[in-house]
Formats: C-alpha cells, sequence, structure tokens
C-alpha cells in the first residue's frame, strides 16, 4: 500500500507545477570555433549560460559576451560575460544570474592569474535580491588558459577556475571549477 502511495505521490507530483525544479545541467564540451557557451562548477553545481531575457517587446536567448577593450595605456583587457534565467512553470520563481570577469593586459593565449592588485574583476551574481554575490576581492583569484584568442576569425575561447569571495559574507567562498568558454569576440577602442 505504501509503494502505491508513493508512486501516486510522485505521479501527482510530476503533473503539478509547484514541483518544477530547476533543470538539470551538463557542462558544455571544451571547444574553440566561437559556439557560444560558458559552463563552470560553482561549488560543485553545473552553471551554463541558459534561458532567455524578456522585456516587454520580446524575449532573447542568453548569450555569451566576450569583449576585446583597447586601453588608454595600449594594453587590452578582455572581458567575458554570460547570464543564466529560468523561469518555473508557476511563474512564482524565478532565476536570474550572471557571471563575468575581465582579465587586464591580455596579450593572446596563455595562462592568466585574475586577481584584484592586477586591476582584473570577476563576478558572480547568485541573487541580487538577496544581496548574494560573490567578487574577485581579498585573497580571491582566477586561473585563466585563454587557448585561443583569434581576432581574425573573431573568437575566444579558454578555460578557468578559482575562487570568488562573497560580497558581504566573508565566511562564504564561491569555488569555481571545470570553466570553459568559447564565443564571438567583439571589440571596444
Amino acid at each position: 500500500m505504501r509503494t502505491i502511495a508513493l508512486l501516486t505521490g510522485i505521479a501527482l507530483c510530476a503533473g503539478i507545477s509547484s514541483c518544477d525544479k530547476e533543470p538539470e545541467f551538463n557542462l558544455p564540451p571544451v571547444t574553440q570555433n566561437g559556439s557560444n557557451t560558458l559552463g563552470f562548477k560553482a561549488n560543485g553545481k553545473v552553471w551554463v549560460n541558459y534561458g532567455q531575457i524578456c522585456n516587454f517587446f520580446d524575449c532573447v536567448d542568453n548569450f555569451v559576451e566576450g569583449r576585446l577593450h583597447k586601453n588608454t595605456d595600449g594594453t587590452y583587457t578582455l572581458i567575458v560575460r554570460a547570464e543564466y534565467n529560468y523561469k518555473f512553470k508557476d511563474e512564482k520563481k524565478y532565476i536570474s544570474q550572471s557571471f563575468s570577469f575581465g582579465a587586464y593586459d591580455v596579450n593572446g593565449p596563455g595562462i592568466y592569474t585574475l586577481t584584484p592588485e592586477h586591476e582584473d574583476m570577476a563576478a558572480m551574481e547568485v541573487d541580487m535580491n538577496q544581496n548574494d554575490f560573490y567578487h574577485l576581492v581579498n585573497d580571491a583569484s582566477l586561473t585563466l588558459h585563454l587557448t585561443r584568442l583569434d581576432t581574425v576569425s573573431h573568437i575566444v575561447s579558454g578555460q578557468f577556475e578559482g575562487k570568488l569571495n562573497h560580497y558581504t559574507d566573508a565566511s562564504k567562498i564561491m569555488h569555481i571549477t571545470d570553466g570553459r568558454f568559447d564565443t564571438k569576440l567583439t571589440y571596444s577602442w
């Protein structure tokens, strides 16, 4: 009898929107062809650019932005940014997160250590309404292995890992592992 009640409960939960759970994600493959992907594990949970951003006029798919910015001193900063948005079936719960990093003085493929002292930036917004976001401060760092920076085909790709510190709670740390990105490259001069 318990088995029947359990199976009935599972079946009901599957059909009721309040049981809607966040989708399960897999990391995107490591590629170098501008495939519009960014993914990593944040404290062991897979995070990928996913969903749509909607306003009053239309909805657009999330994308990864890779931008090479020329600094006033002649160096270049690489900025990579992605968002994750998910609206649950009951529309009462909504997830809107973002991840970005900026690597100062990038001059081609190689390994870069992003730190606050080097004017680099990295941030992960988990929930702005709850003041829950992490960034590159104090002893936080991110190691970037830039595998492709192609200004002819306009593609940037690489891998990254490291840790970010919480904005207001020093006891909270976001460990970033298995990071990878592959996107088209734009420019700002």
